[in-house]
């Protein structure tokens, strides 16, 4: 469990006092919290992503009084983040609790009662403990575990391991743009960028890279110490007069390269890497003579002065390839053959798709929702709740469907000629592959993105059995999350992906590339696999408030990394064109 900063200067948004409550939630279910008060801390979460405005300013006006889910003690105690940066309570569980029961928290699994009864029956205070628990078969003989549990600790165990001092885009991204703005407000500096895989939108990291640029030698001083002197620095590791590098408070590692202007875009282009990417552009280039490193671009030992990196590729003789595509899987040679696609923009995208309500576990009416997507300037919103079997996420009945679809008739009225809002549904597939609803439910719905939410333990060709007989059901329009992985915290459960888009393909089935930066799901390895096939991808944002709008971006990034293009994007379409999309399908399908 990633621990929250109380810092001071740490933003202190919605989105981070979410997290934070999020993580007393979980701490205090680790301590043997009374339920109830745990379940408060998750309700007061989701109340506090869902909310509209700026935070600090409803915190200073006294607007979260009598919000559903938030309390006077929970008021006071979000009042205090805001206010103070740091929450008592909170570090009081940080204390109390010992860090190697925190650990545990990132297994995949294993909850904080599980956790808890662990550590009371065995002692177990570690990672390494419960590795150690677990090899030598004690966990097995716990009430209510077994030889299957023990063997999912272990496999836990070690994807934690692998996946340790990793960091999600979202995250990575939002804290080294934080240190980037710092640099760019200095006026020695000329031009800053993010380098690293998050330039490239690579949907983990393990560290961030930041390149800048200045007039004069003498200049370079006033880059480094605005990074060592920044309150978002926990540790500088090393300093110099060209590369400084620290440990950020949330722990991830940030180097910092400064250089003069005209080395600017040598130095962009070799740190943004990826290092598969120059390594086959170093081989092409030797064999004509020329040499490209951070230090510049040569032809012998004359250096190609370039102004930014399309100049690099131009000199190279080819096509400027964009930093998304730079990972040695075929853009060199497309770019060669003036083959590059063009890539799908935020700007291509024309209406939202997957998109949750109050109606089951959003935090928004669908009116706000559709507000927040007027506003972006889009024309028409899938509202897709969840089927009723989804009871943790207040799944719909077919009752509460058609109320649902009579509320979304009066909008549509009111925003007549200027949004449409689609009835969709995200409807669970059952573990036989059945869908959640019978036909003349699912008939009402314009569109059915069908997704797994339960029984990830299946064996991988059982859920690929599973998968490929929700899509032969006529009425699924859209597979959603085809892998079912939440970033760091959980593998997905691993279908024959290759065989599941090939059967999407011949049903005409669209496949989601879900932008929520903690599933990025369609796999970007896979994308070309299924545009290859024909098959239309809709880049959706799972939003449960108008805050989660933002998600798109992260979904935009990935979307281009495996090579999207807008007409392979299926929310390109105008809503008319959509529509007459999902009635084809299932015309073809004989529903």
């Amino acid at each position: 469990m990633p621990e929250h900063s109380t810092d001071p200067a740490e933003p202190i948004d919605k989105q981070h006092v979410a997290a934070m409550l999020d993580s007393m939630a979980q701490l205090m279910e680790l301590d043997g919290a009374n339920p109830f008060e745990v379940r408060a801390y998750q309700n007061a979460s989701r109340a506090i992503a869902g909310l509209e405005g700026d935070l600090p300013e409803l915190v200073a006006a006294g607007k979260l009084t009598g919000l559903p889910g938030l309390g006077k003690t929970l008021i006071a105690r979000i009042t205090e983040l805001v206010t103070t940066g740091g929450m008592r309570q909170y570090d009081d569980l940080l204390e109390r609790i010992p860090p190697g029961l925190r650990d545990m928290l990132r297994i995949p699994g294993l909850g904080p009662k599980r956790i808890r009864q662990i550590n009371q029956a065995l002692g177990v205070a570690t990672l390494e403990e419960l590795r150690a628990a677990a090899e030598s078969g004690r966990i097995a003989a716990l009430p209510g575990f077994g030889a299957k549990s023990q063997e999912n600790i272990l496999k836990g165990l070690a994807f934690v391991t692998e996946r340790q001092n990793r960091f999600r885009l979202d995250v990575a991204e939002a804290q080294a743009e934080r240190i980037a703005d710092t640099l760019r407000a200095l006026p020695e500096a000329v031009r800053v960028t993010v380098a690293g895989s998050v330039r490239r939108r690579k949907e983990t990291a393990k560290d961030t890279d930041v390149v800048a640029s200045v007039r004069r030698d003498a200049d370079r001083a006033a880059l480094m110490s605005a990074l060592t002197s920044s309150p978002l620095v926990a540790e500088v590791v090393g300093s110099g007069d060209t590369k400084t590098s620290v440990i950020l408070r949330q722990g991830i590692a940030l180097d910092l390269r400064v250089v003069l202007d005209e080395e600017f875009p040598y130095t962009l282009h070799h740190f943004t890497g990826s290092r598969e990417h120059n390594i086959a552009l170093r081989s092409r280039l030797h064999a004509q003579g020329m040499k490209i490193s951070e230090y510049g671009l040569y032809r012998g030992d004359t250096l190609i002065p370039c102004k930014d990196e399309a100049d690099i590729y131009q000199a190279m003789g080819m096509a400027y390839i964009e930093p998304e595509l730079r990972e040695d899987r075929g853009e060199i040679e497309a770019a060669l053959a003036g083959e590059l696609p063009t890539l799908v923009t935020e700007r291509d995208i024309r209406g939202m798709l997957h998109v949750h309500s109050d109606w089951s576990d959003g935090v928004a009416t669908i009116r706000e929702m559709a507000d927040a997507t007027l506003a972006m300037g889009l024309t028409y919103l899938g509202i897709c709740d969840h089927s009723q079997v989804a009871a943790y996420a207040n799944g719909m009945t077919p009752d509460r469907v058609r109320s649902q679809h009579e509320e979304i008739d009066r909008l549509n009225e009111r925003y007549a000629g200027r949004l449409r809002i689609l009835k969709g549904i995200e409807c669970d597939i059952l573990k036989d592959g059945a869908l959640d609803y019978d036909d003349q439910t699912l008939a009402t719905f314009d569109f059915v993105i069908a997704a797994i939410h339960g029984n990830f333990n299946l064996a991988p060709e059982e859920q690929t059995r599973r998968l490929i007989r929700a899509m032969e059901n006529p009425y699924c329009s859209i597979l959603g999350h085809p892998t079912g992985r939440i970033l760091l915290q959980r593998e997905g459960y691993a279908p024959d992906l290759e065989a599941v888009i090939t059967r999407a393909s011949e049903l005409g089935v669209a496949i989601e590339l879900n932008s929520d930066p903690h599933r990025l799901d369609l796999d970007w390895r896979y994308i070309r696999f299924a545009t290859d096939r024909g098959v239309r991808i809709p880049i959706t944002t799972d939003a449960h408030s108008p805050a989660g709008f933002a998600n798109l971006r992260y979904g935009v990034g990935l979307a281009r990394k495996g090579w999207l293009t807008p007409s392979q994007c299926l929310n390109t379409l105008s809503a008319d064109d959509l529509l007459a999309f999902f009635a084809d399908q299932r015309r073809k399908r004989g529903a």
